[in-house]
Parts: structure tokens; C-alpha cells; sequence
């Protein structure tokens, strides 16, 4: 894993605030699970597993609010992806994901992790911070999907993590012009997080449509309209289908 991770999270906090009129950091904690279905589940099962099972009984145990959605390969090469579902979930920041994580590992949530095991075989689990670089225009639904397009970054050569929020601001505008409605977030990896990644954060971009998706490729790749400079490397995107399966809103840091 690249040092600057652990640099990352911690500048974001610091900086953040200084570079913003509202002195507001947008932050959240996440927990990501990469799975594979057992023999004879497919997805409608852990969906009305999530409906059925997971949100009655953290609706009625957990303390905090935490939103999660299932992420479903869609656009993606065959040959880098070894999972069938990942499961997101997002917290207030990780102290309320410890609270949920010391409620899911409990005595009294044991009948409902056996059935979620009975479904799936997780291989992974890591923690992230995500950082919010653009605030969506339409707010996520339970029950509803969107599209994320993930990727892998680092920062440029000679780039700060300064320059990077700076930066974000002419994107930002950019991608109004372009009608966008979604968000883009940066997942900088804390623990659990495979040591063979070698970039700096997953770049985490949502879209309310495929052909909201499309319409922006179409104007970046002919390059209609003018785009920012980019001082990030990444590397293509895969694209998921989100279905947003535990929406409790929270407030961000």
C-alpha cells in the first residue's frame, strides 16, 4: 500500500476545512465486502435477506445510522474481478462503525449473521474513509439503483493533496455544465485493504442513469466540452450497478 494513504486521510481532515468558505469536511466511514453467492443463491436472496432480516433487527440494535448498497460487476474485465456481489455500508464516521460492527458480531445478532453467512462467502473486508469530493444533486433511494464507476488513483507527481482539493472545484463546475447528478467520493484504504494496492485512493464516481453515464463519456471522449486538468493518474474504470439497500440517513462530519 502507498504511504501517501496514511498521509491522505490525515491531510484531508486538516485541510479540507481551510480550503472551503463552510469549514466542512465531508466524511464518512465505510466498510466494504467482496462475496461470492453459495449454491443456489442469487441476488434477490440477499436482497430480501437485507429487507427481511438485516434491517429489522439493526432498526432495532443499532445506535447509529448506517446505509448500505449492493455493488454488482456491470462494465469490468473478467479476468480482475473474482467476486459475484459486494456489500457497502457507510457509517457517520468509525466510531459508529465500531458500534455496529460490536452489534453484528454480538450473541443477539447470531441468527442473522448465520443466515447472511448461509448466503454468501465474503473473502474480504476493509475499511475506508470516504472523502466527498461532490455532493449529489438527487439523493439515493432505498430500494433504487444507481451506477458507480470506480478506479484506481494517485496523485501526480509533484501534486499536493492541496492542489487536489483545489482541483476539485474546477471539476466540479465542469461536471455541472455536463448535467451531472451524482457524486463522486474518494475511498483512501485504512485496514483490511489489500497491501498489493499501489494507488492512493479509489475514485468513486455515481450516476442516476446508463444514459446519464453515457451522455458524459460521449462529451469527454470528443471532448465537447472543455475539461479541467487533471492531476491524477487512474486507471480504467469498472462499472457497478448500486442497488442502495439500507438508506439511513446521517449527518456527514
Amino acid at each position: 500500500m502507498n504511504k501517501l494513504n496514511l498521509i491522505l486521510g490525515i491531510t484531508f481532515s486538516l485541510y479540507f476545512g481551510s480550503l472551503y468558505a463552510d469549514d466542512h469536511v465531508i466524511s464518512y466511514g465505510m466498510e466494504g465486502y467482496q462475496c461470492n453467492y453459495k449454491e443456489g443463491v442469487n441476488f434477490g436472496d440477499v436482497v430480501s435477506f437485507t429487507k427481511d432480516d438485516l434491517n429489522p433487527y439493526a432498526d432495532e440494535n443499532w445506535s447509529v445510522p448506517y446505509s448500505g448498497f449492493y455493488l454488482t460487476p456491470f462494465l469490468r474485465s473478467g479476468d480482475e474481478l473474482g467476486f459475484d456481489v459486494a456489500w457497502v455500508g457507510f457509517t457517520n464516521n468509525h466510531k459508529d462503525m465500531g458500534i455496529v460492527q460490536d452489534s453484528w458480531f454480538s450473541d443477539e445478532a447470531s441468527e442473522t449473521f448465520a443466515k447472511w453467512e448461509s448466503l454468501t462467502d465474503c473473502t474480504s473486508q476493509g475499511y475506508y474513509m470516504a472523502i466527498e469530493a461532490r455532493t449529489p444533486k438527487v439523493q439515493f433511494e432505498e430500494g433504487k439503483n444507481t451506477f458507480w464507476a470506480i478506479r484506481s488513483c494517485s496523485l501526480n507527481d509533484g501534486k499536493t493533496v492541496q492542489d487536489l482539493l483545489e482541483n476539485d472545484k474546477l471539476w466540479n463546475e465542469y461536471m455541472d455544465k455536463l448535467g451531472h447528478t451524482g457524486g463522486v467520493w474518494r475511498w483512501v484504504p485504512v485496514a483490511g485493504t489489500s497491501n498489493s494496492f499501489e494507488g492512493d485512493f479509489f475514485l468513486n464516481i455515481s450516476f442516476n442513469s446508463w444514459e446519464e453515464y453515457g451522455s458524459i463519456q460521449d462529451d469527454s471522449f470528443w471532448g465537447v466540452t472543455q475539461r479541467p486538468e487533471s492531476i491524477l493518474s487512474c486507471d480504467n474504470p469498472r462499472v457497478y450497478s448500486a442497488f442502495n439497500a439500507r438508506n439511513r440517513p446521517f449527518e456527514s462530519n
